[in-house]
């Protein structure tokens, strides 16, 4: 369970929200939304503990039974498997205990640590850290590669796998779709809804938030409020309730008109005082309504193309791919002017790659590629953000694509995106993946393309830049080419969808809920055909039980062949310490006796002395030789 007691919080100097007083039950699944710099991920920080409310209290979890997705992933040589099997804390503690009893050498502890490490079924955790592993779009030769070989975008997955191990109360996920395919994310939503944890998730991804939360908190107007239902029913009664109070605004502004009025004529004539005087009154405990603050509905375009040929790009037998080795091949398509097509596909299916060899990034490896005359493509792909110059402001960014342009003619188009004012002669380099991504879409918006390329447009981009994103493809006059995990943004732009699968590319005849059922079919089958083939491996060796008894009492018999003269030698040196520890043992005593010095003469001190001074390196040497002997029989076999 989660409570948040009349919380505040700030970031710096600024207040976020206070007065904030939430309840999430026992497997409540809770969509945290507001805009960028609301608070969100503030929250989770205060969850866990890594900053102080400003008032009041949250009530958590103990923090070894909260869940979240660790911001960054040490790059070393561990195998993936290995990296998401760790965040099973029990097992691990299982482990270590298990590991600390054999060095304690008691055998007691032994035993119960056994029993623990047992308990924790270590095999059926590694099951689960591979089917979760494989939801998440890992292949099974990938389980077994080290983590320092995946991409960024991979070891988010793998941190995200990590997290979902992970048996916890509470279950915090930020963002965790950016770096998902269609294929991942509809089998995250599948696993939440069986989640037995309380699951709160930031997203700005709207159909996933409808798909797997229960309850919305909205961070608003100063505070949290909880809205029951998915993000679509928290749409509505958001508007439901800002119409109510705007009706109560106007209903409040006439009666306190109507009664001021009364006031301003009566308050000095004597017949009316008492009434005037009733009236004040009433007025005073009238409860003004503040007025619904008007939220700007942002809009950008893309500006109607020069040029709209009809015949845009043509492939024929084209095979796509890297350094010669084809991805793809046999792909055929024409797209023509004002189609929207999305292109559905797992990560690695070949998307991208078919994405760059359309646009000229890539060299086509076999087949035709042709490109209609006037054609003018406006690219938009992840990577080229990287490529926005850090020390250039957006302002100078799009002069030089237009020289000759008049300043304020630029700095008005920059301003429908968001970009005025200071911000349009300020540096790119701090700014934020979601601002750098709108530079790039107005760069992009300026060249007046025909043909649209957008690869993953919405990852870092919030709610509403999503939604300004859609208004802006679905007017768009020209023709649209859109990867995205976003179905939102699918559902609303694309009228054709292609498939890419298996090195081809083919029209997809169903619609994007046909889609997410052969995707659950297909990780169903594929989980169930590997689950068989892992069975079938460990059942192997027992088909010839015998000869690996045998195989056994001969290892058995050669590891004893090694051992017994060192155990020999182990024994005989065993009886000679003991020999000369009780020698040394009666010399020490004598000599710790002051009765000894008083009844022998000096030349018997002296041989005592002597005696226990030889004694007590030869005793040191046979301890040393009887550990020798003890380390070498435990590292044989």
């Amino acid at each position: 369970m989660l409570r948040l007691l009349h919380l505040a919080l700030m970031r710096g100097t600024r207040l976020l929200y206070r007065g904030a007083s939430l309840t999430a039950g026992p497997g409540e699944r809770i969509g945290l939304v507001g805009p960028n710099g609301s608070g969100k991920s503030t929250l989770f920080a205060a969850i866990l503990g890594e900053l102080s409310p400003e008032d009041g209290e949250i009530e958590a979890p103990n923090p070894e039974r909260i869940a979240h997705v660790a911001q960054s992933v040490l790059a070393d040589e561990t195998p993936a498997v290995d990296y998401v099997v760790a965040g099973h804390a029990p097992l691990m503690a299982a482990r270590r205990a298990l590991e600390e009893a054999k060095a304690s050498g008691d055998e007691m502890r032994i035993a119960a640590a056994l029993g623990d490490w047992a308990e924790a079924n270590e095999g059926a955790v590694n099951a689960e850290a591979r089917t979760i592993m494989a939801g998440l779009g890992f292949s099974e030769s990938d389980m077994t590669h080290p983590v320092r070989d995946f991409s960024g975008g991979w070891r988010n997955r793998l941190a995200l796998a990590r997290a979902l191990m992970r048996p916890a109360d509470l279950l915090l996920l930020d963002e965790p779709t950016n770096h998902l395919d269609i294929d991942s994310l509809i089998w995250l939503e599948n696993w939440l809804r069986r989640v037995q944890s309380t699951v709160v998730i930031i997203s700005h991804d709207r159909e996933f938030l409808d798909r797997a939360v229960t309850t919305i908190w909205s961070i608003e107007d100063g505070t949290i409020t909880r809205y029951a239902g998915n993000y679509s029913a928290f749409e509505a009664e958001r508007v439901e309730k800002l119409r109510l109070q705007d009706a109560q605004r106007r209903a409040y502004e006439a009666t306190a008109k109507h009664l001021e009025s009364f006031i301003e004529r009566f308050r000095y004539k004597a017949t009316k005082a008492r009434q005037a005087q009733s009236r004040i009154k009433m007025l005073e405990r009238l409860q003004a309504v503040e007025p619904v603050r008007a939220k700007r509905e942002w809009r950008f375009e893309f500006m109607k193309p020069l040029r709209l040929p009809e015949h845009l790009v043509d492939a024929e037998g084209l095979a796509a791919g890297y350094d010669g080795r084809a991805l793809l091949t046999g792909v055929k398509f024409s797209i023509r002017s004002g189609e929207r097509i999305g292109i559905l596909g797992v990560n690695g299916a070949g998307k991208s790659t078919l994405v760059k060899t359309i646009v000229g990034d890539l060299p086509r490896i076999a087949g035709e590629l042709r490109r209609g005359q006037g054609l003018e493509i406006g690219y938009f792909a992840q990577h080229q953000l990287d490529q926005i110059r850090g020390d250039e402001s957006p302002l100078e960014h799009l002069r030089r694509l237009a020289p000759d342009v008049r300043e304020q003619e630029l700095r008005d188009f920059l301003g429908t995106y968001r970009f005025s004012g200071d911000m349009a002669l300020s540096p790119a380099g701090p700014m934020s993946g979601g601002e750098k991504a709108r530079l790039a879409l107005a760069l992009i918006a300026w060249k007046k393309p025909n043909l649209l390329v957008l690869d993953e447009p919405t990852n870092h981009l919030d709610m509403e830049t999503r939604e300004a994103l859609t208004m802006a493809l679905s007017t768009f006059e020209g023709a649209v080419l859109l990867v995205s995990h976003d179905r939102h943004l699918l559902r609303a732009v694309a009228d054709k969808l292609w498939l890419v699968h298996e090195g081809r590319v083919e029209p997809y005849e169903g619609d994007l809920d046909d889609y997410a059922e052969l995707v659950l079919e297909h990780r169903r089958t594929t989980f169930a055909e590997e689950r068989a083939e892992r069975q079938a491996k460990k059942e192997a060796p027992a088909v010839n039980k015998k000869e690996a008894r045998r195989e056994l009492a001969l290892e058995r018999q050669r590891i004893a062949e090694l051992r017994r003269p060192l155990k020999k030698e182990l024994e005989r040196v065993e009886r000679e310490l003991a020999r000369e520890n009780e020698k040394l043992k009666a010399l020490a005593e004598r000599l710790a006796d002051p009765a000894f010095y008083a009844e022998s003469d000096p030349e018997a001190v002296a041989k005592t002395t002597r005696e226990h001074g030889e004694l007590a390196p030869k005793v040191e040497a046979l301890e040393m030789r009887w550990l020798e002997l003890s380390e070498q029989i435990e590292s044989i076999g």
